[in-house]
C-alpha cells in the first residue's frame, strides 16, 4: 500500500508535467490567442512591475546626470546647444542620436562637427545590426566620420521583445556589452558611467552578466504626462538658449543630449519611447511612459549607485517549481486517498494560500533586496496540481484498469 502511494505520486507528477508541456506548446503556437483577450492585457506585465509603480518609495534626485532635450532642432541648433553646455565644463557629453549622413545644409554639418571637436569627452551612439546565430552582431552603424572622429561610440540598443515597430516596446533589461564585427562594444550607459566612476563601472562589468535588469528609479519632470517619480533634471532646448540654468549645474556632470519630445511634456511624441515597469498602468498598458534617453539614465544610476538587481537563474527556478509541484502532489494524493470528501475544498484552500504566499514573497524579495524571483511557474504548478490530479485518478488511471474501462463502456439507466 505504501509503495503504491509513492508510485501514484510519481506517475501523477509525470502526467502533470506532460500536460503542462502540451499546454505550453499550444500557447507558444498561439492556438488560444483568439480566446484570450484578458491574457493580451497582462502578457507584458510582470509581478515586479507592481513594486516599481506602486510600492517603492520615491528615490532621491540624481545629481550627477543632466538630460538636455534637443526637440526638433536641426544640426546647427544642436551645435549651438553643445557649445553652450560645453562652456560649463561637463565631465562627459553623450549624444543619444544618430548623424549617419551629411545634410544639404553643409554649414549645419560643419557647425556640429566643430562643436564636437571642442568637447573633451564625447560619446556618440552606435547601433548594433544584423544579429547572427552566435549571439553577436555582424554590423555596427555609426554616425558619419566628420562627427564620429571626435568621440567614442557606444550602442543604444535596448531589449524590448518587439518584433516590429507596431509591437509594444517594453524595456526591462539591457545588455552591458556585445560583440559586433568581432569587436567588443559597450552600452551607452556603461560608457558614460565609466567617465563618472571607472571603479564602480568595472565592478558592474565584473558581474559578467549578458543581460542586466534595470533597477528603475524614476523619470523626468514632464508636466503630468506620467506618474513616475521625478528623479532626473532635464533642460529643454529653449532653456539652454536662454541661459535658464546655473553653470554649476553642469560642471563635472554627465550631460546626455536626447529627444524628449518637441518640448518637455509633449504627450504626442512617440519616437524613441518605451513602456517601463514605472508605468502606472502596469496591466493593459495604454501609453508609453519613458523616452530612451531617460532609460539610459536609469541604467546609469543603477551602475553608479551599485544598486543592482540580482535574479534567480531559470534552471534553478524550474527545479524549485518541480519540487514544489511534487510536494503538492504528495499532499493532494494523501488527501484524495484518506479524506476524499474533503478533497475539493481542502486542495482549493491550500492552492489559494500557497499561490498568495509565493506571489507576496516574490514582491517582498524584490522590494526589500532587489532580488528577482520569477514565481510564475511555481504558482502555475500549485494551481494546476489539484485539478490535474483529479484528471489523473478519474481518467488516466481508470483507462489502465479493466474495471475502469468496463465502467466507461457501460451506460446505466437514470
Amino acid at each position: 500500500m505504501f509503495k503504491k502511494f509513492w508510485l501514484d505520486t510519481i506517475y501523477a507528477l509525470a502526467f502533470i508535467l506532460v500536460l503542462a508541456f502540451i499546454v505550453t506548446q499550444a500557447f507558444a503556437f498561439k492556438i488560444f490567442d483568439v480566446f484570450d483577450p484578458i491574457g493580451d492585457a497582462f502578457k507584458d506585465m510582470e509581478s515586479t512591475d507592481i513594486v516599481f509603480s506602486q510600492l517603492r518609495e520615491d528615490p532621491l534626485a540624481e545629481e550627477d546626470l543632466i538630460l538636455v532635450n534637443i526637440g526638433n532642432l536641426n544640426r546647427q541648433g544642436i551645435a549651438d546647444l553643445v557649445n553652450i553646455i560645453n562652456a560649463a565644463e561637463p565631465r562627459v557629453i553623450g549624444m543619444d542620436m544618430f548623424f549617419p549622413e551629411l545634410k544639404p545644409d553643409t554649414l549645419g554639418d560643419l557647425a556640429l562637427s566643430y562643436a564636437f571637436s571642442q568637447v573633451e569627452n564625447l560619446v556618440l551612439v552606435s547601433k548594433l545590426e544584423q544579429p547572427n546565430d552566435n549571439n553577436t552582431f555582424d554590423s555596427l552603424a555609426l554616425s558619419h566620420e566628420i562627427f564620429s572622429q571626435y568621440g567614442e561610440s557606444a550602442f543604444a540598443n535596448f531589449i524590448t521583445g518587439a518584433a516590429d515597430q507596431d509591437d509594444i516596446k517594453v524595456c526591462r533589461t539591457f545588455a552591458p556589452k556585445e560583440y559586433a564585427n568581432d569587436e567588443l562594444q559597450y552600452a551607452l550607459s556603461v560608457k558614460l558611467s565609466y567617465y563618472m566612476d571607472s571603479v564602480k563601472t568595472m565592478n558592474f562589468l565584473e558581474r559578467n552578466k549578458e543581460v542586466e535588469v534595470i533597477n528603475y528609479r524614476g523619470n523626468i519632470f514632464d508636466y503630468g504626462a506620467t506618474e513616475a517619480p521625478i528623479t532626473y533634471f532635464a533642460l529643454d532646448w529653449y532653456q539652454v538658449y536662454d541661459g535658464q540654468f546655473a553653470p554649476e549645474l553642469i560642471k563635472d556632470k554627465c550631460v546626455l543630449f536626447c529627444f524628449l519630445g518637441s518640448e518637455l511634456g509633449d504627450r504626442k511624441a512617440l519616437e524613441d519611447k518605451y513602456f517601463t515597469p514605472l508605468n502606472a498602468n502596469y496591466a493593459g498598458k495604454g501609453h508609453a511612459d519613458m523616452f530612451g534617453g531617460v532609460v539610459h539614465a536609469n541604467a546609469m544610476s543603477m551602475i553608479l549607485s551599485e544598486d543592482y538587481v540580482d535574479q534567480l537563474g531559470d534552471n534553478i527556478t524550474y527545479i524549485i517549481a518541480i519540487i514544489l509541484l511534487y510536494i503538492n502532489v504528495v499532499l493532494f494524493v494523501f488527501i484524495y486517498k484518506v479524506m476524499p470528501k474533503w478533497y475539493d475544498g481542502l486542495t482549493k484552500l491550500i492552492q489559494l494560500i500557497e499561490a498568495s504566499t509565493l506571489f507576496t514573497l516574490g514582491l517582498i524579495l524584490f522590494n526589500s533586496y532587489s532580488f528577482k524571483v520569477d514565481t510564475t511557474w511555481m504558482i502555475l504548478g500549485v494551481l494546476i496540481a489539484g485539478d490535474a490530479l483529479e484528471v489523473y485518478f478519474g481518467v488516466v488511471k481508470n483507462l489502465f484498469t479493466k474495471e475502469g474501462r468496463k465502467e466507461l463502456t457501460q451506460v446505466k439507466k437514470l
